[in-house]
Formats: C-alpha cells, structure tokens, sequence
C-alpha cells in the first residue's frame, strides 16, 4: 500500500458545494436518555482509535517519532492510511514498537480495482482486521484543478454508483474468503438525493449482504451532508462496525465554510453518538481531523482525547 495523494483528503474545501447542490444542512444527533444513561464511557467501551491521516504531514517527515506521539497522546489502536512508502510488513513493526496496533486499513476503490490481491495482502501484513474502502472510482479523471468534493459530487451519478457497486460485488468475497473483513467509508457524496430518495450509499450498500460488505460511518461528514449521526448510525445498524470520530465547525474562512476541528468543539453531540454506538455493537472508532490545524496536529489529538474520555 503507497499513501495517497492529497486530493484524497482534501475534502472540506468542497462541503458547502455537495450542500448546495444537495439542499441538505446540518443536523443535531439525538438518541433516547435512557441510551446515554446505560452507556459505559468512551474509555472504557473500546480501545481509543485514530485515523493516521491526521498526522500525515508528521509522519512524512519522522514516522517513528510521529507513532510515539499519538501513544503518548493517549491513543492505543490506529486505521493507516498509507504506509509512507515502507512496505506493509515494515510500517506495521513501526507501528508495534510504538505500543500501538493497526487494527484497520483504508485504500480505496482505484486501488482495488487495479490489483485488490496487493491491498489485501498489504492489510493482512498490517495484521488489520477490516479492508476499507475510502472512496470510489469516478468514471473519468476529474477536471484539473477542480475541488475534489464538487468534482465528485458532478462525477458520480447513479451509474458511476452502480460501476462501483459491481466492482464491490467481485471484491468483497476476495477479501471474505483472505480473513478479513470488507467495509466502506463515506464522504458526504454518497448521502446525494439522485432522485426518488435514492443514494450512492445505498446502491454501494445493495452489491452484497452485510456478511460481505460493513460500513465504516465519518459521522463529521455525515453531518456535513445534512444528516443526524445516530440516525445514520441506526439505519445502518446491521453493517455498522467502524465509525471516524470527526467534528466539523463553520468557518466562512474556508472556502467550504466548514472546517475539521477537536472532538467536542463542533456540531456534533457526542454523548448520544456514543451511547448508540455502544448499544449497535460498533466494534471501534478512529478519531480524525483534517487540515488546516489551527494547532499542531499532536496538541488536536490530545485535546480529543481528553473530551472522549470526559464522555
């Protein structure tokens, strides 16, 4: 498994334009009191996870130092996004001798495409659990220049869905019968009104039952899309087992008007997200921030951290 390009990630800048052409905002999550009342703590209901993208710009420059840092920031498991130009097996003792453990993988639908037995055998050399998808392959290469999430947005109609969804239907069972388990990550396409109430994500979700494919729930981009987080969460309960711990705040500073920020310090409400988490069986989540950081991407991490273990 490579890194991947910038563009992969480069998402908030386009938000407000998916919104726009969804007609979508923002919603609060919401769950029963009597979830959040019988919920252990975040602590103590799983190990405390995080995305490895949010520290890419370390890592790119000492990735050692950089695993060190998110254990020391109080971080036990973490979901690769890359492996810095080491091979699998390389970056996983990396990540061992930092205390940590890889317990999931993103690559992404371009990849899988051109050789899945490569992203699977690098996740089983990961010694991960779950192949992730993190996003699909457009029809034709986006115009040059254009923003990733509006480009996107345009590209994938329900047809360019459906390609992908047939190419999930033939990958699925590969990475079923390898010992893992195959799931896909969202952006806030996926959630587009094409007509009729129908959705990317459900036409993806349609190319095998949830013995073959599982869902990985960004609930930041969730929110961006205009959705509640445990509504989501509920609907796709029989898949959930992954969820990205992302919040989101305004910032008519950035071209989306939405940027990346500390848990808790955004539009979601976490304790109800959790507590529905707890009572689905998610198995793990991953915090994640995306550029621009306000602050060094360690200091966010930390101030996560201590808002989760609040909960």
């Amino acid at each position: 498994m490579t890194a991947f390009t910038a563009s992969r990630r480069h998402m908030l800048f386009g938000a407000a334009a998916l919104l726009a052409l969804s007609g979508c905002k923002p919603a609060p999550s919401a769950a029963p009191a009597s979830d959040s009342a019988a919920a252990k703590t975040a602590i103590d209901a799983w190990p405390v996870g995080m995305q490895l993208w949010t520290v890419n710009a370390e890592l790119a420059k000492d990735v050692p130092g950089t695993l060190k840092a998110v254990k020391d920031a109080g971080y036990d498991v973490v979901e690769t996004a890359g492996t810095q130009g080491k091979t699998a097996a390389d970056f996983k003792t990396l990540i061992e001798a930092a205390g940590l453990k890889a317990r999931s993988a993103h690559t992404n639908m371009p990849k899988l495409i051109e050789n899945a037995d490569k992203e699977i055998n690098d996740a089983l050399a990961l010694g991960v659990e779950w192949l992730i998808c993190s996003s699909p392959q457009t029809p034709a290469p986006l115009p040059a220049g254009s923003d990733w999430i509006v480009g996107m947005t345009k590209a994938m109609t329900a047809d360019a869905w459906k390609m992908n969804a047939e190419h999930m239907a033939k990958i699925a069972p590969l990475v079923k019968k390898a010992g893992l388990k195959f799931g896909y990550h969202n952006h806030p396409m996926e959630f587009k009104d094409l007509g009729g109430g129908q959705t990317g994500y459900d036409i993806l979700m349609s190319a095998g039952d949830a013995s073959l494919i599982r869902a990985e729930l960004d609930l930041g981009w969730v929110a961006v899309a205009g959705l509640d987080p445990v509504a989501t969460m509920k609907k796709y309960a029989d898949r959930l087992d992954l969820l990205h711990i992302k919040d989101m705040v305004k910032d008519d500073k950035q071209p989306s008007g939405f940027r990346s920020t500390e848990i808790g310090h955004g539009m979601i409400d976490w304790k109800p997200v959790f507590a529905a988490a707890q009572t689905l069986g998610v198995k793990n989540y991953f915090v994640e921030q995306e550029p621009p950081f306000l602050k060094p991407a360690i200091e966010s991490l930390k101030e996560s951290r201590a808002f989760i273990a609040r909960l």
